[in-house]
């Protein structure tokens, strides 16, 4: 059994990171650095001893069975101390993750492109103890592989797999080779765990993911990426933006693809802005997109009827599309109730009747259905409404309501109010407006005969008054 270099140069690099996994686990590696003694001792002893007894063979000294049995512990011993290398092959052999990079391929997925070393280090100094028994290293034993890797990518909050594939398998690697490994991520996250499996032993890494510097794309999402808005009304779109690079660029705003009438701005924190710029290091960024609708529709904003636009985020120097996000806004009419009367104060005496006419019209940009006008009244009265329900009033559209209301024929002087309520409802949504109050005041009956005393009274009183003068006159 003659040494190697090859095999030499091997052995060193795989016994080199005794110190390195001792100072990591202290009693597991104290247990194997004393039993890799005790077989190197049993290995040297049965080498010996075969030696000698081969010699003695030769000169017909002992028995044939007695030199195979001296072969035969060699060959044992020899075992022993090549499993116990094994061993420390498989605990020694560790994995690091050179790069993890987040990236888009051109469906704009989200991935993570991990690369993965296999590596080895420990002290030098220290291995040259075994050198002189590095042959009996079998030849499997100098491929410097590790077999069966696998690894998958766990979210650092919920401890769940994030990534397509769940579970990624390279079957083997070769010592200071690299390997890749591609998922697409199921969940967007800018810190993972990347969970490594090999040699019967687990490894986790929490890492921070990388951006891709050959890319200069911004992701951009929203959550509400449809929404319904009454016309002439607005809402807000907040939109998640991410860049792909680790350049510094300023990159413009812009919105496709909205008729003329609907007007935009993009803010951020309450500041409106046209461009944007990231931090150093910086690589996530919120904006707010806010769209106002005009009051009335028309042959491009047409209600019920969706209106999809684009939002882009372009290269200030070049005005080259970095990304890009399809959102859409549905306008809504929204239904309005509009009540008017001409004079809501009336007296009236006792006994006697208010009759009133009032419009229902429809000051909203949806059509009203089941329009329905009530009253509330002093207790005794009545009123009475025509017609009672409406069963639909386009925009811009009024209907007249008479309304009478009839004081109870005795015992009620005084000012009343009776409260004129109106409710619809609009593209299945209630629709309310203010109450009217009409506020009658109700006088008593003058008797006719009290009217026939009073003018009787009063001619009296003219008489007296003419015959007075004209007896003055005769004087």
């Amino acid at each position: 059994m003659k040494p190697v270099n090859l095999l030499k140069l091997c052995c060193l690099t795989l016994l080199c990171s005794l110190t390195a996994f001792t100072y990591a686990q202290d009693e597991n590696q104290a247990s194997l650095l004393l039993d890799l003694r005790k077989s190197r001792a049993s290995y040297e002893v049965a080498l010996q001893k075969y030696q000698n007894d081969t010699k003695l063979f030769q000169e017909q000294a002992i028995s044939a069975n007695d030199y195979n049995s001296s072969r035969n512990e060699l060959l044992s011993r020899e075992v022993d101390y090549q499993k116990l290398i094994l061993r420390l092959i498989s605990q020694q052999s560790y994995i690091t993750v050179e790069r993890a990079i987040k990236y888009q391929d051109e469906r704009g997925n989200r991935k993570v492109k991990i690369t993965l070393k296999s590596a080895l280090e420990g002290n030098e100094e220290y291995l040259q103890q075994f050198e002189d028994h590095f042959d009996i290293f079998i030849p499997e034993m100098r491929s410097g592989k590790i077999y069966n890797i696998y690894l998958s990518l766990i979210d650092n909050g919920t401890k769940t797999i994030i990534s397509a594939p769940y579970e990624f398998h390279v079957p083997s690697m070769e010592l200071g080779k690299v390997a890749q490994a591609d998922f697409e991520l199921l969940k967007d996250a800018e810190y993972l765990t990347v969970s490594l499996n090999y040699n019967n032993r687990k490894d986790e890494k929490n890492i921070y993911l990388q951006k891709d510097a050959s890319s200069s794309q911004i992701d951009i999402s929203s959550m509400q990426f449809s929404q319904e808005t009454n016309l002439g009304s607005n809402t807000t779109y907040e939109l998640n933006l991410e860049r792909f690079s680790t350049t510094d660029d300023i990159y413009r705003l812009q919105v496709t693809g909205l008729p003329p009438q609907i007007s935009y701005d993009f803010t951020d924190i309450g500041s409106k802005v046209t461009q944007i710029k990231f931090a150093q290091g910086v690589n996530m960024k919120k904006l707010s997109l806010q769209i106002y609708l005009p009051d009335r529709e028309d042959e491009a904003i047409v209600i019920d009827e969706p209106i999809k636009f684009q939002v882009e985020v372009l290269h200030g120097a070049t005005g080259e599309t970095a990304g890009s996000e399809q959102l859409e806004i549905i306008p809504r009419g929204r239904g309005r109730i509009e009540v008017r009367a001409n004079n809501l104060y009336h007296e009236v005496t006792m006994g006697n009747d208010v009759k009133m006419e009032m419009r229902v019209r429809n000051g909203g940009s949806r059509r009203l259905d089941n329009i329905k006008v009530t009253a509330e009244k002093p207790l005794g009265w009545d009123v009475v409404i025509e017609p009672e329900l409406i069963r639909s009033l386009d925009p811009e559209k009024e209907e007249v309501v008479t309304v009478t209301v009839l004081p109870p024929t005795k015992g009620v002087v005084g000012a009343q109010e009776v409260r004129i309520k109106t409710e619809a409802m609009a593209y299945n949504v209630k629709v309310e407006t203010e109450d009217k109050v009409v506020r009658i005041q109700v006088k008593a009956a003058k008797s006719v005969l009290g009217i026939i005393v009073l003018i009787a009274a009063l001619l009296g009183v003219l008489l007296g008054i003419v015959w007075f003068g004209m007896k003055l006159s005769r004087k």
